[in-house]
């Protein structure tokens, strides 16, 4: 993959990431889009951002399983799984704005 194919597949999962991270936004969660982060932190007395982190690792050991297998995962892809871990990513950043306010 050449440098503007590289770009270009960025820009096409950049853009994925947004539309799932809107979709399962509004699944969700309301107006707060951290809110099961935090609601999830106080339920198991942790942070907002380690029950973000246990969301990240859930999906790095989905990933390795995927990774190791012979056969097809039979629900999500791992592009499905590697779009999440982004956009758990770009979550825990934001929790972490959040916290700063």
């Amino acid at each position: 993959m050449n440098k503007k194919e590289q770009l270009e597949h960025f820009d096409a999962t950049v853009a994925k990431m947004r539309g799932i991270l809107e979709k399962k936004g509004d699944d969700y969660a309301g107006a707060d889009r951290l809110s099961n982060f935090k609601k999830v932190g106080a339920m198991v007395n942790t942070s907002p951002e380690t029950s973000c982190l246990d969301k990240i690792a859930t999906k790095i050991a989905r990933l390795g399983t995927l990774f190791a297998s012979e056969k097809p995962p039979a629900n999500e892809s791992i592009e499905d799984s590697i779009i999440d871990l982004a956009n758990y990513a770009i979550l825990l950043s934001m929790i972490v704005a959040d916290s700063k306010k």
